[in-house]
């Protein structure tokens, strides 16, 4: 047996910056480097200043020691270029604030700070303090912040929670033919989160001009990185995407300036996208003003070690060897950083009849403005919505089909529309035909992705934050749960987090595929559990016409959607109209699709076909069943009116469902129902699930587990048998 040394295409490197260095920088730029790095550190002193005296809700994470990655970042990128960062960021998000602001040539000892920089330390400051006046609205606090206009894109408290966001934002750029460029930051506790992982892989594939870029601070929380890596250098995971990896000294500003300009001008080289490991150190314990050895996970001595490398140190020893700073000259900064914070606080604070500091008390949040942002439930008032029965529907055309059709009118009609997922560009049109003939007619707009749902769901997201329009295909609904994170703890939310700063118009498709023998791990019924989630629309067309209408509206809606399709559909034939599929079904309504007056039998997916095969049994032994097609099943969507004018009939309710039935909706939509018209129901609801068992793939027992036409005849039967005691 012989060993051979693999061979990689790209290397790993070390930058180290020299008296040289900072010598070929401009006076005003390093001038401007040490006014940030001191606005910084007073901003975060200021903070634990704050908290000590509880006029913050929530924690404080702040940066101390870290000012140099930011400030430096930040000074070596544009004005469009943005930033991505996690719930340590307040530095990065004020060191872009300020360059973004800063005039060209800007020297902090010859001017003041201007108007918009010292905005946007009070709008900090205000949604650290939960304030509506904040970036966010208040909604963030300390760890999502979002700043659209100066090229903030958001910051995430979850671990690598952004990452994803930052490859789509980025990619989005470049697909719209800007040359704008993304930074992500992530501490080194993100590097064991499989979705940077996704991400950095889907990021390398779609030449995304991203930076991630690993502020190795040394600790996640209290672990050290001995103990929770077992790399020698973080920057050594670029290589297993052919991405470079560089590692640079993050206590040292200039450093961080030039190794992203190095990045920057070796783009065309292949340069981005890229990782960065930027060594430093944060002063105080996780989320406190002590620091960590008052805890025992470090000590003194080390700590000293790292305060003798002080950014803001290292900047003042190299400009005092060049002759820019003396002690007036750095007095003069401070006071200027003071002032700014002063009239921030002043902002934000007021006194109470004792002379106490309080919140100031007309800046909180409104409580009428607690929903906005959440969700688009706008209803166009000049868009005429339509049912079938409007329309003289002549055409027949299979249901995957009609996905496909309503699918291709959008990508012609928005070139920012993409369909992506795994297998949407092959076998002629996907897994299922849903994108039949679309990749041959749109090449650019329908992508293949890896087998990585929470890294092309959360790419997704961040491109939809940017500008695009995604159009997701999950090819079995269970496998929303691999990206449950993306989808329900970060697309879901981030509209209302960031204050309604920005929109996810993001598009989800996924398939049901119970009753095919996959088992239960590709038989989830995902109705329920996105209805768990606030932010999401969730709807269920159960016809081709329904599907074209409700995709429509879908794509027009600034609220990420999520589209259930059942596979039983795909090979049926509907009826829809001639011409264009641009019509409209109106939001949130649910639709009668055969009157009865006997009892309200409301469903979704395809148990709403089989309660229409149901109904039509019940018939032949008098009993006259109203059949609902719910059709939209988040909270906000789920058409009430519509079943208390079937209940101000019927007065019995059944909801039929083939999910498990610790899955269902049925009893949330039940209850809905009694708190809304209690004097409608003369009888306790009555339900129609599965089994409370994860689905088997045998053919006798699977069929067991799904609730048919028998189950729901049955439950209908007894129902009406039951004497009535609601009154």
């Amino acid at each position: 047996m012989k060993i051979a040394i693999l061979n990689s295409s790209t290397c790993c490197y070390k930058i180290r910056v020299e008296d040289s260095d900072w010598d070929a920088q401009p006076p005003e730029s390093l001038l401007w480097m040490m006014q940030q790095m001191i606005l910084i550190r007073r901003f975060e002193e200021t903070l634990l200043m704050l908290k000590g005296k509880n006029l913050i809700n929530g924690p404080v994470h702040t940066s101390i020691g870290q000012e140099g990655v930011g400030v430096g970042a930040a000074m070596a990128l544009n004005a469009t270029d943005k930033f991505t960062g996690t719930h340590r960021a307040h530095h990065q998000y004020l060191a872009k604030v300020l360059c973004a602001h800063a005039p060209e040539g800007f020297n902090p000892l010859n001017r003041n700070l201007t108007e918009d920089m010292r905005e946007g330390v009070k709008k900090l400051l205000a949604e650290i303090m939960g304030l509506a006046e904040g970036c966010s609205g208040g909604r963030g606090g300390s760890m999502h912040l979002f700043d659209k206009a100066a090229g903030v894109a958001g910051t995430n408290a979850i671990v690598a929670g952004g990452v994803a966001h930052a490859a789509g934002i980025a990619w989005a750029d470049r697909f719209q033919g800007r040359d704008d460029v993304t930074v992500s930051f992530l501490g080194d506790g993100s590097l064991y989160q499989g979705v940077l992982h996704e991400a950095s892989n889907l990021a390398a594939l779609w030449e995304a001009p991203v930076i991630y870029f690993i502020e190795n601070n040394q600790y996640s929380v209290g672990t050290t990185l001995d103990e929770s890596c077992s790399a020698r250098n973080l920057c050594e995971v670029a290589r297993a995407y052919g991405m470079p990896g560089v590692q640079v000294d993050g206590m040292n500003p200039l450093a961080v300036k030039l190794c992203i300009e190095s990045a920057l001008a070796r783009r065309a080289e292949g340069w981005l996208p890229c990782y960065i490991q930027g060594d430093t150190y944060r002063y105080f314990h996780h989320a406190r003003g002590l620091a960590g050895s008052a805890f025992r996970y470090r000590n003194k001595d080390e700590e000293g070690t790292w305060r003798n490398r002080d950014p803001i140190d290292e900047a003042r020893r190299q400009m005092q060897r060049m002759g820019l700073i003396d002690d007036h000259m750095e007095e003069h900064l401070l006071e200027q950083a003071n002032r700014c914070l002063d009239e921030a606080v002043a902002y934000c604070t007021d006194q109470d009849a004792e002379g106490g500091m309080i919140v100031r008390e007309s800046l909180w949040p409104t409580f009428e403005s607690l929903t906005h942002g959440l969700r688009d439930d706008s209803v166009d008032p000049d868009i005429t919505y339509v049912e079938a029965e409007d329309l003289a529907c002549t055409r027949k055309i299979k249901y995957s089909d009609a996905i496909a059709e309503v699918t291709g009118h959008w990508l012609k009609k928005d070139p920012l529309a993409f369909v992506c997922g795994e297998e949407v560009a092959n076998m002629g049109g996907g897994a299922y035909g849903a994108t039949k003939k679309l990749p041959d007619q749109f090449p650019r707009q329908v992508l293949n992705t890896p087998i990585s749902e929470a890294g092309f769901c959360g790419l997704a997201c961040g491109a939809a934050m940017n500008g695009m329009h995604p159009i997701v295909e999950i090819m079995f609904s269970s496998f929303v749960l691999v990206a449950a994170d993306q989808l329900l703890n970060q697309a879901g939310q981030l509209g209302h987090i960031y204050g309604g700063h920005t929109d996810v118009p993001m598009v989800v498709r996924t398939r049901v595929a119970t009753g095919l023998g996959y088992g239960a791990q590709h038989s989830l019924e995902p109705a329920a559990l996105f209805n768990l989630f606030p932010g999401w629309k969730i709807y269920v067309p159960t016809t081709a016409f329904d599907y074209v209408g409700i995709f429509n509206e879908a794509m027009r809606s600034r609220s990420p959607t999520l589209i259930i399709e059942h596979h039983r559909f795909y090979d049926e034939h509907f009826m829809v109209p001639e011409g264009l599929p641009d019509y409209l079904i109106r939001p949130g309504t649910a639709k009668v699709i055969r009157p009865g007056t006997d009892v309200t039998l409301a469903a979704y997916s395809h148990a709403a076909a089989l309660s229409l095969e149901a109904a039509d049994r019940l018939a032949e032994s008098g009993i006259q069943a109203e059949v609902i097609d719910l059709r939209a099943l988040h909270n906000a969507g789920i058409d009430y009116r519509t079943l208390e004018s079937s209940l101000a009939k019927t007065r019995r309710l059944i909801i039929a469902e083939q999910a498990p039935a610790s899955n269902t909706l049925g009893p949330k939509i039940a209850v809905g129902c009694y708190e809304r018209f209690p004097a409608l129901m003369s009888a306790p609801p009555r339900f129609v699930a599965a089994p409370d068992v994860p689905i088997p793939v045998s053919g006798r027992m699977e069929q067991a587990c799904i609730p048919g036409v028998d189950a729901i005849v049955h439950t209908v039967t007894e129902a009406l048998h039951q004497q009535p005691v609601l009154t």
